[in-house]
């Protein structure tokens, strides 16, 4: 599932403590105490009282939280760095499922790398897809994406002159995530049910 920022602004629902909870929310961290601890942030809140097919799919999926914010930079060798930061901080933060026997010895020492920032730049253009692969293997549920600031590398490309090297990066980045990503995915249906109540 994609929730980016624009299709909240569109809304104009976007705001910042949600940007923040919708992870919270979502997100099965692996670890029972902090699930519960997540769990326990939206107590009082009105989704608790939306019933069951919102509540149900509270601490359900792994997440994949990316911010582009920190892309604004003047090369695109230092707005590269910066994304290539943030997937890496992403990879660490998912190193618990290296304990399971369902990700391959390869695909381990692909995720170390990438999560150690010693990977090469196809590994990093195609290091969500390989994420969300690997989470869907260590817990056999399809993984939430949350986007935010996706849109600032390109806009700061755009005034920078690098338009056209970080336009084939983050095309290569999203579209093997989101369109030919077999371990992603939920309906439009679903989505909407989950996020709008």
């Amino acid at each position: 599932m994609l929730i980016s920022k624009s299709i909240y602004s569109s809304k104009k629902i976007w705001k910042d403590t949600e940007s923040k909870y919708a992870p919270l929310f979502f997100e099965d961290t692996g670890d029972a105490k902090k699930n519960e601890e997540n769990q326990s942030l939206f107590q009082g809140l009105k989704i608790m009282e939306q019933g069951e097919e919102y509540v149900e799919h509270m601490g359900e999926y792994p997440v994949i939280n990316l911010t582009l914010k920190s892309a604004k930079q003047p090369t695109f060798e230092s707005a590269y760095g910066k994304i290539r930061n943030a997937i890496a901080d992403e990879f660490q933060r998912h190193q618990y499922i290296l304990t399971s026997e369902k990700i391959s010895g390869e695909d381990k020492k692909l995720f170390e790398k990438i999560a150690d920032r010693k990977a090469e730049y196809d590994d990093y253009s195609g290091a969500l897809v390989f994420l969300c692969k690997c989470l869907y293997l260590a817990t056999d549920k399809k993984t939430v994406v949350l986007i935010d600031e996706y849109d600032v590398p390109l806009e700061n490309a755009y005034f920078r002159g690098f338009y056209e090297e970080m336009v084939n990066f983050i095309r290569s980045l999203f579209e093997s995530a989101l369109k030919t990503n077999q371990h992603f995915g939920f309906t439009e249906e679903e989505v909407h049910r989950m996020m709008f109540y």
